[in-house]
């Protein structure tokens, strides 16, 4: 054979094969779609246009049907149908359909079925019906398990929050968070609402629980209508948080809520779409043109499961034994089908032209998808902050390297601003009362403006915070100046706690007590202060010191009694012993040498044994007759009863002025009934009292509860106001860092007992506020620092009364002068007293010598004067003067008879030792 023919016969050969494949396969597959769903059909074409640009050689010729009502009879027939036109495929219907006769005739004949909606998780059992379905939408099992692992990541830490769903939606989406969080009061809340209905409803029914985190399953069509009637609602702050559910919210327009007013924390989820590399031509930097064709998540998953079963059928179609399928519905089975649908669940998202619009399209062996990458993101400003997928979890989207298109979008995004993002200026509701928040006093011709015109504790610790923290601040005293209390009636708070659970304020800053009730609606920042409770009373004045105080355990009429009582027995005693025969001594011979007997009870003698017993002295005069000794005995018994129980009553007068009151604690002010006693209405003292399972607590309660008038007060001004007025008729319960500055300032108030039920004041902030621990770290520094040991000297040991120092001196158990004053005044007067009567015996002793040594009074004052000062002298003779013209020594015998009388009494003492 030549070379001309042998070229020839090869270029006829070419010819031939270049005709042979002239005629493409064509493949006819059917689609079923509700009237409804118009955008899908076209998504659905435009897939098919695209996937047989791919390869000439395989066509797809689509063939659809429309349905528009859910009537499984319908639904056979439009099947049917379309396997009896020879389609090697059928997609759809949606979700909108509860039957599943597609399922089932495609399982009997062979013909793959794909899905692009949510539909139930299958059984085992249900799964033999359905072997060549495949759903390229997530698994709703895996999509649950997105959102748990979302809402509990540190970026959300949602603890409790409520579930608004729309009442057809498939909670099967949401079973892993129901599992996650108990459905309690705490934990998850369920609030159902219909499709057409008063949204109102729903977020009244949510403000009036307190809830600020809210996660919203609702269809993307009525999003905007859903979210627009929480506005009304006060729903919107910027410690709300929303958490929409539905894959399409992205083209739900809830963007049109973008501005300075709307500054709800939104978080939404959506399918992470397929980014193209870059292309660096013109037509990319010029082409501003957006295509949206494929903006829905439905419209994704309708092209990506036509391109799906498009790359399989490549393969399958290139192997022995396919044919396309030419029967009628229920007379045939399809064999290329299972094969289909395996390479179906083979193809890598890697290998499949053109791409996926979805990322990370993987089919399992049940025919369902199984990966995929979720973005989260703010849909306002449509920024993206995270992803997830099921191998890495949440993953920060700044930590991910992005090198795409989407890029350049997202850069210009960037420039918008996030009004959801947390204020630096926060708004600090308080409550008026010294020393923590006060109005401060402007002098002369000076006006303060904004944080200047307060003054206090609170406001000294905002500021020290603000330094460390980073945010600025304004005051806001709250109009009822009220702490914040539940009125179970109206199912409201007021005060500051109510102010933080409408946004109307970001910190709550007072003596506000950190109580559970409290804790259930707002946050609290750890403690910056620990207190107690205790009784705040007024303090009695000392007494003025009584200088005859010694004289008080009796009283002036039995002083009196007791003089007389001891004149009458001194009378008694002399006409006894005159009686008694036993009382008279033995006759002595007197100066005129008669006999005669004397007697010692005379009123001198009488009256000092008196004296001495009532005096626990005793004497040296003794009774010998029995009537005597008698009524001796009963005088030295009343004496001692009295002398007694006047040592006794003195000893108990001392005590008594020691003691401020007989109230000494809780205890002592429960069991008396004189004075009354209470606190702030409401607030978390009087909760300790209500709420508290303690017998004391409980019995004190319900006193305060019964007392008339009212025992509870406004505040804590007016409950000091009011001890001050009664002047010991009422106490007041309070905690005792405000005990103290009123005590400190205040000399009339004193603290009884030791303070009692621990209590803390802490920063409250609304529920969930994520700058609660960055409050924390800075009161925790602040102390260490020892800013707040400061600031409470400063605020609350500052004594600037003018309380008398001194009088603590009462309390140390010593007297002064002016206590026992009278015992000197008694000793002055008894020894001025005995010194006047014995000038008085002295000059009559004088008087006496000048008559009867018939000499001048002086001559005899001078000469017993210079006897009585010659103190060293101890024996005095018998005559101090006499006259002699001779003699310097003169002297005159002026107790001759005396001297007499001596020696007659010594000679009847001889003669009774004689006897």
């Amino acid at each position: 054979m030549t070379m001309p023919t042998l070229k020839f016969l090869v270029l006829v050969t070419l010819i031939l094969c270049s005709g042979a494949n002239e005629d493409p396969l064509v493949v006819k597959i059917g689609a079923i779609f509700f009237d409804t769903e118009m955008k899908l059909a076209e998504a659905f074409t435009v897939a098919v246009e695209e996937v047989n640009a791919i390869n000439s050689d395989l066509r797809l010729e689509p063939i659809k049907r429309y349905l528009s009502v859910d009537d499984s009879i319908v639904l056979q027939d439009l099947s049917c149908d379309l396997i009896g036109n020879g389609v090697a495929a059928i997609f759809g219907p949606s979700s909108k359909t509860n039957s599943d006769i597609v399922q089932v005739l495609c399982n009997m004949t062979g013909i793959p079925h794909l899905q692009f909606d949510w539909q139930p998780q299958l059984s085992a059992r249900e799964r033999v019906n359905h072997q060549l379905t495949v759903n390229v939408a997530p698994m709703e099992l895996l999509l649950s398990s997105a959102f748990s692992d979302i809402l509990g990541s540190k970026s959300f830490d949602w603890k409790s929050f409520t579930i608004a769903y729309e009442k057809n939606a498939h909670l099967n989406r949401l079973q892993h968070i129901l599992a996650w969080k108990q459905l309690h009061k705490t934990g998850i809340k369920m609030q159902e609402f219909e499709r057409g209905g008063d949204y109102r409803v729903l977020w009244k029914r949510i403000n009036n629980a307190r809830e600020k985190f809210v996660l919203l399953d609702c269809p993307s069509d009525i999003l905007v209508d859903v979210i627009n009637a929480s506005i009304g609602f006060n729903m919107t702050g910027s410690f709300n948080h929303l958490f929409l559910t539905d894959l399409d919210t992205h083209v739900s327009g809830i963007d049109r809520f973008y501005s300075r007013e709307f500054t709800v924390s939104v978080a939404a989820v959506r399918l992470r779409s397929y980014i193209p590399p870059p292309v660096h031509d013109e037509i990319d930097v010029f082409d501003n043109e957006v295509d949206t064709r494929f903006d829905s998540l439905g419209t994704q998953l309708v092209y990506d499961s036509v391109v799906l079963y498009y790359n399989a059928l490549l393969v399958i179609s290139q192997r022995p034994g396919f044919y396309v399928p030419q029967f009628s519905c229920g007379r045939g089975f399809w064999q290329p089908g299972p094969r289909l649908v395996d390479q179906m669940k083979k193809i890598s998202p890697k290998q499949v032209r053109p791409p996926f619009k979805t990322q990370r399209l993987q089919i399992n062996i049940d025919g369902q998808r199984e990966d995929f990458n979720l973005e989260v993101f703010n849909p306002l400003i449509d920024r993206v902050t995270h992803i997830w997928n099921k191998e890495f979890q949440l993953v920060d989207y700044e930590q991910i390297r992005e090198n795409s298109t989407q890029a350049v979008k997202q850069r210009r995004m960037e420039n918008k601003e996030d009004f959801s993002q947390k204020p630096v200026r926060y708004t600090v509701a308080t409550r008026v009362g010294k020393p923590y928040f006060s109005w401060r006093e402007e002098p002369e011709g000076v006006h303060f403006e904004g944080n200047e015109r307060f003054e206090g504790y609170a406001v000294d610790l905002i500021y020290k915070l603000a330094q460390e923290c980073k945010f600025d601040f304004n005051f806001e005293p709250v109009r009822d100046n009220k702490y914040g209390s539940y009125d179970a009636v109206t199912d409201e708070w007021d005060g500051i706690i109510r102010q933080l659970i409408d946004n109307n304020a970001q910190i709550g800053i007072c003596d506000l007590t950190i109580t559970q009730a409290r804790r259930s609606v707002v946050d609290f920042t750890v403690p910056f202060m620990q207190l107690g409770i205790s009784i705040l009373s007024y303090k009695e004045p000392p007494p003025k010191a009584d200088m005859y105080a010694f004289l008080n355990p009796y009283g002036v009429e039995v002083w009196l009694y007791v003089m007389i009582a001891m004149m009458i027995t001194a009378l008694a005693l002399i006409l006894t012993g005159r009686m008694d025969q036993f009382e008279w001594e033995h006759p002595v011979e007197n100066v005129d040498h008669e006999m005669e007997r004397e007697n010692i009870w005379h009123l001198n003698n009488t009256m000092w044994l008196v004296l001495g017993s009532i005096l626990n002295q005793g004497c040296d005069l003794l009774p010998r007759g029995l009537p005597m000794r008698l009524l001796t005995a009963f005088w030295w018994i009343f004496a001692l009863l009295i002398s007694q129980t006047y040592i006794a009553k003195l000893a108990a007068f001392i005590t008594s002025s020691k003691i401020a009151g007989n109230i000494g604690s809780l205890h002592d002010l429960v069991d008396q009934n004189k004075v009354q006693f209470g606190t702030i209405r409401g607030g978390a003292t009087s909760v300790y009292f209500s709420e508290s399972n303690d017998t004391e607590n409980r019995m004190a309660w319900n006193k305060m509860l019964s007392f008339k008038p009212d025992a509870f007060t406004k505040n804590n001004e007016e409950g000091v106001d009011r001890v001050k007025l009664s002047r010991g008729a009422y106490a007041f319960l309070m905690e005792t860092t405000n005990l103290q500055y009123y005590v400190q300032r205040n000399c009339e108030l004193t603290q009884i007992g030791e303070s009692f039920g621990e209590k803390h004041y802490g920063i409250a902030v609304p529920l969930n506020a994520n700058f609660r621990s960055n409050l924390s770290v800075g009161i925790l520094k602040l102390s260490e620092q020892g800013v707040l040991y400061n600031l409470r000297n400063k605020w609350f040991n500052n004594n600037e009364s003018t309380c008398n120092l001194d009088a603590s001196a009462v309390d140390n158990g010593q007297f002064d002068m002016e206590s026992v004053g009278g015992l000197f005044v008694v000793l002055i007067v008894g020894v001025i007293i005995a010194f006047m009567i014995g000038i008085a015996e002295f000059l009559w002793h004088v008087h006496r010598i000048s008559v009867k040594e018939k000499i001048p009074p002086m001559l005899a004052l001078k000469a017993e004067f210079h006897f009585l000062v010659r103190f060293w002298l101890t024996k005095k003779p018998l005559h101090t003067y006499r006259q002699s013209r001779d003699s310097t020594s003169t002297g005159y015998s002026s107790l001759e008879r005396i001297s007499s009388g001596s020696s007659a009494k010594k000679k009847k003492k001889v003669n009774r030792s004689a006897y």
